[in-house]
């Protein structure tokens, strides 16, 4: 397998990964085109809408740990062709609910589902690719990834028009399935040499590694997801008084924003390691500006 050609791994291990980050993010904002639709079908009020959607981070949070461990473990394969069956079935079961509940539970199962698209991507181009470029592939999967969150905007807005959204996940809980089994057949098995160290919770909090990166990348990453996938809609809607059609058009604009950043990001952070620089000075720089456009 160690003998696979760079087009080969591109299209067996790279692309597959990246579809299942897209569908990822087809879900993590999706909520933000059908909430109207939500609520005059379901009778779901404001406050139910906020915790259907952010229970999706929720569960995203709670099991990202066990999943870095088992994606360790057992390879991005296994790890993630499980995973995305339970975001299919999560996705089939959004698609029948009647009630606020069995929506939860399908939310819930999406959050499960998807958790590990980024990481099992970032995983499989650790194992294929040359170290030189992980940054570059890094920035690439994140691109197409996020074209999910454009596609949940103005293409899937367009969609409504000729279905409903119980249809529109019926067509997302067949992709999901469909991209699983993809993951599980086409991408090869990458036979590892067994780790003398042990990944436990206690080893990885009690690296001063972690500490250096986590704190900036929980306030920045976590800041931006919920902006994007939970706060700017209601935010737009309620106070900025956007109607429906503004409303798509600036969640499309945020979304083609967000792939050309990853894009150059990681172009960026190529070009940087490849002349032998430190990449810190970049990445403080992007938080800092970050944060700075966080204030009004």
């Amino acid at each position: 397998m160690q003998a696979l050609t760079a087009w080969r791994r591109i299209g067996c291990v790279f692309l597959p990964f990246a579809a299942g980050y897209y569908l990822s993010y087809v879900f993590r904002t999706i909520n933000a085109l059908i909430s109207g639709q939500l609520s005059s079908d379901i009778g779901l009020e404001t406050a139910d809408l906020g915790l259907l959607t952010s229970l999706y981070f929720l569960v995203f949070a709670a099991v990202q740990i066990p999943i870095g461990i088992s994606l360790d473990r057992f390879g991005p394969r296994r790890i993630q062709s499980v995973l995305l069956l339970v975001a299919a079935a999560g996705a089939a079961l959004f698609a029948v609910g009647t009630g606020f509940l069995s929506l939860l539970i399908a939310r819930a199962m999406l959050g499960l589902g998807v958790a590990a698209a980024l990481m099992a991507g970032l995983k499989s181009i650790v194992l294929w690719f040359p170290k030189e470029r992980v940054a570059l592939l890094n920035g690439y999967m994140i691109m197409l990834g996020s074209l999910g969150a454009v596609t949940a905007t103005a293409p899937a807005e367009y969609l409504l028009r000729w279905m409903n959204w119980r249809q529109l996940f019926e067509i997302l809980a067949f992709a999901t399935g469909a991209t699983a089994i993809l993951i599980y057949v086409v991408v090869p098995e990458r036979i590892m040499g067994r780790s003398t160290i042990r990944n436990t919770l206690s080893s990885v909090l009690g690296d001063p590694r972690f500490w250096r990166i986590a704190p900036l990348s929980a306030a920045c990453i976590g800041s931006a997801w919920s902006l994007q996938g939970l706060w700017a809609s209601p935010w737009l809607t309620d106070v900025e008084r956007f109607d429906h059609p503004r409303l798509v058009g600036q969640l499309f604009t945020m979304s083609i924003v967000l792939c050309g950043g990853a894009w150059s990001f990681g172009t960026l952070v190529h070009c940087i390691r490849q002349r032998r620089a430190g990449v810190e000075i970049i990445v403080a720089a992007i938080a800092g500006l970050f944060i700075a456009d966080s204030y009004p």
